[in-house]
Protein backbone atom coordinates (compact mmCIF):
# COMPACT_ATOMS: atom_id res chain seq x y z
CA UNK A 1 0.00 0.00 0.00
CA UNK A 2 1.34 3.55 -0.93
CA UNK A 3 0.66 6.50 1.00
CA UNK A 4 3.33 7.60 4.04
CA UNK A 5 1.55 5.83 6.73
CA UNK A 6 1.04 2.03 4.35
CA UNK A 7 3.18 -0.63 4.15
CA UNK A 8 3.90 -3.86 2.67
CA UNK A 9 2.20 -7.00 3.63
CA UNK A 10 5.45 -7.73 5.09
CA UNK A 11 5.95 -5.15 7.30
CA UNK A 12 2.29 -5.20 9.03
CA UNK A 13 2.35 -8.96 9.68
CA UNK A 14 2.32 -8.67 13.66
CA UNK A 15 2.05 -11.03 16.12
CA UNK A 16 1.33 -9.70 19.38
CA UNK A 17 2.87 -13.06 21.00
CA UNK A 18 6.26 -12.38 19.45
CA UNK A 19 7.78 -10.86 21.89
CA UNK A 20 6.96 -13.35 24.77
CA UNK A 21 7.87 -16.22 23.00
CA UNK A 22 11.38 -17.88 21.79
CA UNK A 23 11.27 -16.91 18.87
CA UNK A 24 12.76 -13.88 19.75
CA UNK A 25 16.50 -15.48 19.73
CA UNK A 26 15.87 -15.94 15.55
CA UNK A 27 16.67 -11.79 15.77
CA UNK A 28 20.17 -13.19 16.87
CA UNK A 29 21.85 -9.56 17.14
CA UNK A 30 22.78 -8.08 20.37
CA UNK A 31 20.90 -4.59 19.28
CA UNK A 32 17.83 -5.86 18.39
CA UNK A 33 17.47 -7.51 21.97
CA UNK A 34 18.74 -4.55 23.98
CA UNK A 35 16.12 -2.67 22.34
CA UNK A 36 14.13 -5.31 23.71
CA UNK A 37 15.26 -5.68 26.96
CA UNK A 38 15.13 -1.72 27.05
CA UNK A 39 11.27 -1.72 25.98
CA UNK A 40 10.53 -4.21 28.93
CA UNK A 41 12.28 -2.08 31.35
CA UNK A 42 9.37 0.70 30.80
CA UNK A 43 6.75 -1.61 31.75
CA UNK A 44 2.62 -1.72 30.43
CA UNK A 45 2.32 2.02 32.30
CA UNK A 46 2.18 3.51 28.98
CA UNK A 47 2.42 7.31 31.26
CA UNK A 48 5.62 6.27 32.41
CA UNK A 49 7.13 4.36 29.82
CA UNK A 50 11.16 5.20 29.71
CA UNK A 51 12.00 3.68 26.13
CA UNK A 52 10.24 2.98 23.23
CA UNK A 53 7.51 -0.14 22.90
CA UNK A 54 6.54 -2.43 20.53
CA UNK A 55 2.59 -1.71 19.58
CA UNK A 56 0.97 -4.83 21.16
CA UNK A 57 2.40 -4.47 24.11
CA UNK A 58 0.60 -1.15 24.03
CA UNK A 59 -2.41 -2.48 23.27
CA UNK A 60 -1.98 -4.73 26.25
CA UNK A 61 -1.66 -1.97 28.88
CA UNK A 62 -4.60 0.04 30.46
CA UNK A 63 -6.67 2.78 28.34
CA UNK A 64 -6.81 3.78 24.73
CA UNK A 65 -4.17 3.43 22.22
CA UNK A 66 -4.35 3.55 18.23
CA UNK A 67 -5.37 0.73 16.50
CA UNK A 68 -6.53 -1.22 20.18
CA UNK A 69 -10.02 -3.00 18.74
CA UNK A 70 -10.84 -3.36 22.05
CA UNK A 71 -13.99 -0.99 22.77
CA UNK A 72 -17.34 -2.30 21.47
CA UNK A 73 -19.56 -0.40 18.56
CA UNK A 74 -21.85 1.50 20.41
CA UNK A 75 -18.82 3.36 22.50
CA UNK A 76 -18.23 5.25 19.22
CA UNK A 77 -19.92 8.22 18.10
CA UNK A 78 -18.47 9.69 14.78
CA UNK A 79 -16.74 12.29 13.96
CA UNK A 80 -20.08 14.59 13.26
CA UNK A 81 -20.77 14.23 17.05
CA UNK A 82 -17.34 16.09 17.79
CA UNK A 83 -18.04 19.01 15.26
CA UNK A 84 -20.53 21.05 17.82
CA UNK A 85 -17.88 21.67 19.80
CA UNK A 86 -14.70 21.63 17.68
CA UNK A 87 -16.19 22.94 14.57
CA UNK A 88 -12.75 24.66 13.65
CA UNK A 89 -10.68 21.53 14.16
CA UNK A 90 -13.76 19.63 12.48
CA UNK A 91 -13.45 21.35 9.50
CA UNK A 92 -9.68 21.40 9.55
CA UNK A 93 -9.41 17.42 10.29
CA UNK A 94 -11.23 16.64 6.70
CA UNK A 95 -8.61 18.20 4.42
CA UNK A 96 -5.99 16.03 5.93
CA UNK A 97 -4.00 13.28 4.80
CA UNK A 98 -5.47 11.00 7.30
CA UNK A 99 -8.51 11.60 7.57
CA UNK A 100 -8.85 10.84 3.71
CA UNK A 101 -6.76 7.62 4.43
CA UNK A 102 -9.54 5.26 3.18
CA UNK A 103 -12.61 5.72 1.32
CA UNK A 104 -15.33 3.45 -0.63
CA UNK A 105 -13.80 2.72 -3.84
CA UNK A 106 -17.00 4.54 -5.22
CA UNK A 107 -16.64 7.76 -3.23
CA UNK A 108 -12.37 7.88 -4.88
CA UNK A 109 -12.18 10.74 -7.49
CA UNK A 110 -10.20 8.24 -9.67
CA UNK A 111 -10.76 6.51 -11.94
CA UNK A 112 -13.22 8.64 -13.20
CA UNK A 113 -15.97 7.14 -15.96
CA UNK A 114 -14.70 7.23 -19.11
CA UNK A 115 -11.18 8.00 -18.24
CA UNK A 116 -10.18 4.53 -17.32
CA UNK A 117 -6.45 3.07 -16.10
CA UNK A 118 -4.43 1.13 -17.87
CA UNK A 119 -1.19 -0.68 -17.16
CA UNK A 120 0.33 -2.95 -19.34
CA UNK A 121 3.46 -5.62 -18.63
CA UNK A 122 4.38 -9.12 -21.13
CA UNK A 123 1.81 -10.80 -19.97
CA UNK A 124 -1.25 -9.05 -18.81
CA UNK A 125 -3.33 -6.00 -20.11
CA UNK A 126 -5.02 -4.24 -16.72
CA UNK A 127 -8.05 -1.98 -16.56
CA UNK A 128 -9.29 0.58 -13.49
CA UNK A 129 -12.87 1.34 -14.95
CA UNK A 130 -15.54 3.11 -12.81
CA UNK A 131 -19.32 2.39 -14.51
CA UNK A 132 -21.84 4.36 -12.14
CA UNK A 133 -20.61 3.68 -8.65
CA UNK A 134 -19.10 0.04 -9.56
CA UNK A 135 -15.54 0.58 -9.93
CA UNK A 136 -13.35 -2.67 -11.46
CA UNK A 137 -10.15 -4.05 -11.53
CA UNK A 138 -10.08 -6.18 -14.50
CA UNK A 139 -6.84 -8.11 -15.70
CA UNK A 140 -6.81 -9.98 -19.19
CA UNK A 141 -4.17 -12.19 -20.80
CA UNK A 142 -2.02 -11.66 -23.93
CA UNK A 143 -1.81 -14.98 -24.77
CA UNK A 144 -5.60 -16.21 -24.47
CA UNK A 145 -8.40 -15.32 -23.76
CA UNK A 146 -7.98 -15.41 -20.02
CA UNK A 147 -9.27 -13.25 -18.20
CA UNK A 148 -10.56 -12.13 -14.40
CA UNK A 149 -12.08 -8.99 -12.34
CA UNK A 150 -13.32 -7.83 -9.13
CA UNK A 151 -15.28 -5.18 -7.72
CA UNK A 152 -13.44 -2.66 -5.88
CA UNK A 153 -14.06 -2.46 -2.39
CA UNK A 154 -11.79 0.31 -0.92
CA UNK A 155 -9.22 2.90 -1.97
CA UNK A 156 -6.74 3.24 0.39
CA UNK A 157 -4.37 5.94 0.40
CA UNK A 158 -5.22 10.08 -1.13
CA UNK A 159 -5.76 10.16 -4.70
CA UNK A 160 -3.44 13.45 -4.34
CA UNK A 161 -0.66 11.30 -4.13
CA UNK A 162 -1.26 7.55 -4.16
CA UNK A 163 -3.83 4.55 -4.07
CA UNK A 164 -3.93 1.10 -3.56
CA UNK A 165 -6.92 -0.70 -3.93
CA UNK A 166 -8.37 -3.54 -1.65
CA UNK A 167 -10.88 -5.88 -3.23
CA UNK A 168 -13.14 -8.62 -1.49
CA UNK A 169 -13.50 -12.08 -3.25
CA UNK A 170 -16.25 -14.22 -0.85
CA UNK A 171 -14.55 -13.71 2.44
CA UNK A 172 -10.95 -13.59 0.94
CA UNK A 173 -9.64 -9.31 1.01
CA UNK A 174 -6.92 -8.52 -1.92
CA UNK A 175 -4.24 -6.10 -2.24
CA UNK A 176 -4.46 -4.81 -6.04
CA UNK A 177 -1.10 -5.67 -8.04
CA UNK A 178 -1.56 -2.46 -9.26
CA UNK A 179 -1.82 0.82 -7.45
CA UNK A 180 -2.48 4.54 -8.88
CA UNK A 181 0.15 7.18 -8.64
CA UNK A 182 -0.23 10.50 -8.90
CA UNK A 183 2.88 11.39 -10.03
CA UNK A 184 2.38 8.96 -13.03
CA UNK A 185 -0.93 10.25 -13.57
CA UNK A 186 -1.54 6.19 -13.78
CA UNK A 187 -1.09 2.74 -12.20
CA UNK A 188 2.27 0.79 -11.69
CA UNK A 189 3.46 -2.09 -9.17
CA UNK A 190 2.42 -1.55 -5.54
CA UNK A 191 4.81 -1.56 -2.76
CA UNK A 192 6.09 -4.58 -2.05
CA UNK A 193 4.77 -6.62 -4.80
CA UNK A 194 6.95 -8.49 -7.09
CA UNK A 195 7.65 -7.08 -10.21
CA UNK A 196 8.28 -10.34 -11.61
CA UNK A 197 5.60 -11.67 -14.12
CA UNK A 198 2.67 -13.48 -12.02
CA UNK A 199 2.41 -16.85 -11.98
CA UNK A 200 -1.68 -17.25 -12.30
CA UNK A 201 -4.18 -14.67 -13.65
CA UNK A 202 -5.33 -14.73 -10.13
CA UNK A 203 -1.57 -13.02 -8.78
CA UNK A 204 -2.40 -10.61 -11.00
CA UNK A 205 -5.47 -8.78 -9.79
CA UNK A 206 -3.90 -8.97 -6.21
CA UNK A 207 -2.34 -10.94 -3.32
CA UNK A 208 -4.37 -12.76 -0.99
CA UNK A 209 -4.13 -11.14 3.23
CA UNK A 210 -4.13 -12.49 5.88
CA UNK A 211 -6.29 -11.65 8.56
CA UNK A 212 -4.29 -9.81 11.28
CA UNK A 213 -2.52 -8.18 8.08
CA UNK A 214 -6.13 -7.06 7.08
CA UNK A 215 -7.07 -5.93 10.62
CA UNK A 216 -3.83 -3.62 10.70
CA UNK A 217 -4.03 -1.86 7.30
CA UNK A 218 -7.98 -0.83 8.42
CA UNK A 219 -6.65 -0.06 11.88
CA UNK A 220 -4.53 2.50 10.29
CA UNK A 221 -6.75 3.75 7.81
CA UNK A 222 -10.17 3.89 9.19
CA UNK A 223 -11.85 4.10 12.40
CA UNK A 224 -13.84 1.68 14.63
CA UNK A 225 -12.80 -1.32 12.05
CA UNK A 226 -12.23 -3.61 14.94
CA UNK A 227 -14.81 -3.43 18.18
CA UNK A 228 -15.01 -5.70 21.01
CA UNK A 229 -11.59 -7.41 19.36
CA UNK A 230 -13.35 -8.45 16.08
CA UNK A 231 -12.56 -7.17 12.58
CA UNK A 232 -15.78 -5.77 10.91
CA UNK A 233 -14.38 -3.78 7.41
CA UNK A 234 -17.97 -3.12 6.51
CA UNK A 235 -18.90 -0.84 9.22
CA UNK A 236 -16.05 0.99 9.86
CA UNK A 237 -15.40 4.66 9.89
CA UNK A 238 -12.81 5.19 7.10
CA UNK A 239 -10.16 7.21 7.45
CA UNK A 240 -8.48 8.76 10.44
CA UNK A 241 -10.98 10.40 12.50
CA UNK A 242 -11.46 12.19 15.76
CA UNK A 243 -12.06 8.89 17.65
CA UNK A 244 -9.23 6.83 16.08
CA UNK A 245 -6.75 8.76 18.35
CA UNK A 246 -8.37 10.56 21.22
CA UNK A 247 -10.10 7.45 21.58
CA UNK A 248 -13.98 6.24 21.33
CA UNK A 249 -16.50 9.51 22.38
CA UNK A 250 -19.60 8.42 23.77
CA UNK A 251 -18.73 8.57 27.34
CA UNK A 252 -17.23 12.33 26.34
CA UNK A 253 -20.22 13.26 24.38
CA UNK A 254 -22.54 12.35 27.21
CA UNK A 255 -20.56 14.06 30.06
CA UNK A 256 -20.39 17.30 27.79
CA UNK A 257 -24.04 16.96 27.18
CA UNK A 258 -24.97 16.34 30.63
CA UNK A 259 -22.95 18.66 32.63
CA UNK A 260 -22.30 21.08 29.82
CA UNK A 261 -20.50 23.91 32.20
CA UNK A 262 -17.79 21.52 33.35
CA UNK A 263 -14.70 20.21 31.04
CA UNK A 264 -14.70 16.71 30.68
CA UNK A 265 -11.09 16.21 30.89
CA UNK A 266 -10.78 12.34 31.83
CA UNK A 267 -13.35 11.49 29.49
CA UNK A 268 -10.84 11.49 26.32
CA UNK A 269 -7.43 10.83 25.75
CA UNK A 270 -5.50 13.91 24.97
CA UNK A 271 -2.53 12.80 23.17
CA UNK A 272 -0.37 16.28 23.94
CA UNK A 273 -0.35 15.53 27.80
CA UNK A 274 1.52 12.41 26.48
CA UNK A 275 4.97 12.26 27.96
CA UNK A 276 7.68 12.34 24.96
CA UNK A 277 8.38 8.91 24.44
CA UNK A 278 4.86 7.81 24.60
CA UNK A 279 3.78 10.44 22.61
CA UNK A 280 6.31 9.30 19.71
CA UNK A 281 5.29 5.93 20.42
CA UNK A 282 1.82 7.30 19.78
CA UNK A 283 1.87 7.76 16.01
CA UNK A 284 4.00 4.88 16.16
CA UNK A 285 1.14 2.45 16.20
CA UNK A 286 0.90 3.23 12.64
CA UNK A 287 4.34 5.04 11.45
CA UNK A 288 6.30 2.52 13.38
CA UNK A 289 7.90 2.83 16.78
CA UNK A 290 11.64 1.79 16.92
CA UNK A 291 10.69 -1.21 18.56
CA UNK A 292 8.10 -2.37 15.71
CA UNK A 293 11.09 -2.12 13.28
CA UNK A 294 12.88 -3.93 15.29
CA UNK A 295 10.86 -7.13 15.65
CA UNK A 296 9.10 -7.17 12.46
CA UNK A 297 10.85 -5.27 9.59
CA UNK A 298 13.64 -6.34 7.36
CA UNK A 299 16.99 -5.19 9.03
CA UNK A 300 18.20 -3.62 5.82
CA UNK A 301 15.47 -1.49 4.42
CA UNK A 302 17.87 0.89 2.70
CA UNK A 303 16.32 4.33 1.91
CA UNK A 304 13.30 2.71 2.33
CA UNK A 305 13.47 3.12 6.16
CA UNK A 306 12.49 7.24 5.90
CA UNK A 307 9.12 6.05 5.40
CA UNK A 308 9.01 4.94 9.19
CA UNK A 309 9.34 8.74 10.87
CA UNK A 310 9.29 7.83 14.67
CA UNK A 311 11.87 5.06 14.35
CA UNK A 312 13.91 7.86 12.13
CA UNK A 313 13.10 10.80 14.70
CA UNK A 314 14.97 8.52 17.27
CA UNK A 315 17.44 7.68 15.56
CA UNK A 316 18.30 11.56 16.40
CA UNK A 317 21.15 12.36 18.43
CA UNK A 318 18.94 15.22 20.27
CA UNK A 319 16.30 12.79 20.91
CA UNK A 320 18.44 11.92 23.93
CA UNK A 321 17.76 9.22 26.46
CA UNK A 322 14.00 9.79 26.93
CA UNK A 323 13.08 12.25 23.95
CA UNK A 324 12.74 15.97 23.86
CA UNK A 325 9.27 17.32 23.67
CA UNK A 326 10.21 19.97 21.44
CA UNK A 327 10.98 17.66 18.73
CA UNK A 328 8.17 15.03 18.83
CA UNK A 329 5.72 14.68 15.56
CA UNK A 330 3.19 16.57 17.47
CA UNK A 331 5.75 19.25 17.92
CA UNK A 332 6.23 20.46 14.43
CA UNK A 333 2.85 18.84 12.41
CA UNK A 334 -0.47 19.48 13.98
CA UNK A 335 -2.66 16.64 13.14
CA UNK A 336 -5.87 18.48 12.62
CA UNK A 337 -4.32 20.87 10.16
CA UNK A 338 -3.09 19.52 6.38
CA UNK A 339 0.95 18.94 6.17
CA UNK A 340 2.53 22.01 6.17
CA UNK A 341 5.12 21.42 2.91
CA UNK A 342 7.63 24.46 3.30
CA UNK A 343 10.68 23.48 5.10
CA UNK A 344 11.28 26.82 6.41
CA UNK A 345 7.84 27.28 8.23
CA UNK A 346 9.33 24.51 10.83
CA UNK A 347 12.20 26.96 11.31
CA UNK A 348 9.86 28.11 14.71
CA UNK A 349 10.49 24.45 16.28
CA UNK A 350 14.18 24.47 15.19
CA UNK A 351 14.79 27.51 17.37
CA UNK A 352 12.85 26.08 20.73
CA UNK A 353 15.90 23.57 20.75
CA UNK A 354 19.01 25.97 19.30
CA UNK A 355 20.06 29.18 20.12
CA UNK A 356 19.80 31.89 17.44
CA UNK A 357 22.73 33.14 15.38
CA UNK A 358 24.70 35.73 17.48
CA UNK A 359 23.11 34.49 20.49
CA UNK A 360 24.81 32.03 23.56
CA UNK A 361 22.89 28.77 24.28
CA UNK A 362 21.17 28.71 27.67
CA UNK A 363 21.00 25.42 30.28
CA UNK A 364 18.45 23.84 27.46
CA UNK A 365 19.47 25.09 24.23
CA UNK A 366 21.95 23.60 21.64
CA UNK A 367 24.64 26.30 20.40
CA UNK A 368 23.27 28.24 17.36
CA UNK A 369 24.12 26.06 13.64
CA UNK A 370 27.37 27.39 12.39
CA UNK A 371 26.35 27.78 8.84
CA UNK A 372 22.55 28.85 8.28
CA UNK A 373 19.99 30.81 9.61
CA UNK A 374 16.78 29.51 8.37
CA UNK A 375 15.38 26.53 6.33
CA UNK A 376 17.09 24.33 8.53
CA UNK A 377 15.33 21.44 7.31
CA UNK A 378 16.30 21.64 4.08
CA UNK A 379 20.23 20.74 5.32
CA UNK A 380 19.44 18.74 8.85
CA UNK A 381 16.12 16.86 7.50
CA UNK A 382 16.99 15.90 3.84
CA UNK A 383 14.52 14.65 0.94
CA UNK A 384 14.71 11.38 -0.57
CA UNK A 385 13.33 10.10 -3.68
CA UNK A 386 12.22 6.37 -3.56
CA UNK A 387 11.57 5.36 -7.23
CA UNK A 388 9.57 2.29 -6.21
CA UNK A 389 6.95 4.23 -4.19
CA UNK A 390 6.96 7.21 -6.96
CA UNK A 391 7.07 9.89 -4.22
CA UNK A 392 9.35 11.97 -2.11
CA UNK A 393 10.34 11.69 1.67
CA UNK A 394 11.63 13.89 4.69
CA UNK A 395 13.59 11.67 6.78
CA UNK A 396 13.69 12.47 10.36
CA UNK A 397 16.37 11.50 11.20
CA UNK A 398 17.77 14.95 12.58
CA UNK A 399 21.60 15.28 11.60
CA UNK A 400 24.22 17.27 10.24
CA UNK A 401 24.36 15.84 6.40
CA UNK A 402 27.38 17.21 4.25
CA UNK A 403 27.17 17.42 0.75
CA UNK A 404 27.52 14.19 -1.48
CA UNK A 405 27.18 12.04 1.76
CA UNK A 406 25.69 8.75 0.98
CA UNK A 407 22.57 8.14 3.13
CA UNK A 408 22.75 6.67 6.65
CA UNK A 409 20.05 4.09 7.01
Amino acid sequence: MTDSTCHTLEEVRYNPAFMKSGLINFLGTTFFLAVIAASAAGGQDQAVARTSMATPDRWDAPGWWPTKGTPATGEYVGPGSCTGCHSEIAASQTKTPMFQAAQLARDSRVPQQGHDLRFSDDTYNYVVSRAADVVTFSVKSKRGTDSISANVAWAFGVSESSQTYVLKRGDTFLESRLSYYRSLAGLDITFGHSAEEPATISQALGNPVENETIRRCFGCHSTASTVSGKFDAEHAILGVTCEACHGPGLQHVSAMRTSADQYATDTMLNPRRLAPVDSVDFCGACHRTPVDVALYMPRHMGISSVRLQPYRLERSLCWGGRGDPRITCIACHDPHKPLVRDSASYDTACLKCHAQSGHAPGANMAPACPTGTKDCASCHMPKYDIPWVHATYTDHFIRVVRPGASFRE
